[in-house]
């Protein structure tokens, strides 16, 4: 029950942080998460731009460091473990479109 109960904590703090960080950040139209709650180490989270172009305009401004630091400061801040919180990966939905029909399971096996 209690491991339940911990990945259940687990999984509320991924899914709330990723809303409130593509809320934060206009120039997000997406994110999602893959993973294993049971174990804090076993998951990612991707946050998604509409275009290449965009993702391109973000990465060379330095927007996707700044995303990375605040998904980290609220991770940290709603209590998930410090040694479990990893970088964010970026991804445009376009590419996902143009490689794999849509499907964000298949664009990150």
């Amino acid at each position: 029950m209690f491991d339940v109960l911990r990945k259940n904590k687990w999984k509320r703090i991924v899914v709330n942080v990723r809303k409130e960080v593509v809320k934060h950040f206009a120039a997000l139209c997406d994110s999602l998460d893959f993973g294993a709650y049971i174990s804090p180490r076993d998951y990612f989270v991707s946050y998604i731009f509409e275009t290449d172009k965009q993702l391109e305009m973000a990465m060379n401004s330095g927007l996707l460091e700044e995303i990375t630091d605040y998904h980290k400061s609220l991770m940290e801040n709603n209590g998930y473990p410090i040694e479990a919180i990893s970088d964010c990966e970026f991804a445009s939905r376009e590419d996902c479109k143009k490689k794999f029909n849509g499907n964000w399971y298949y664009y990150y096996k």
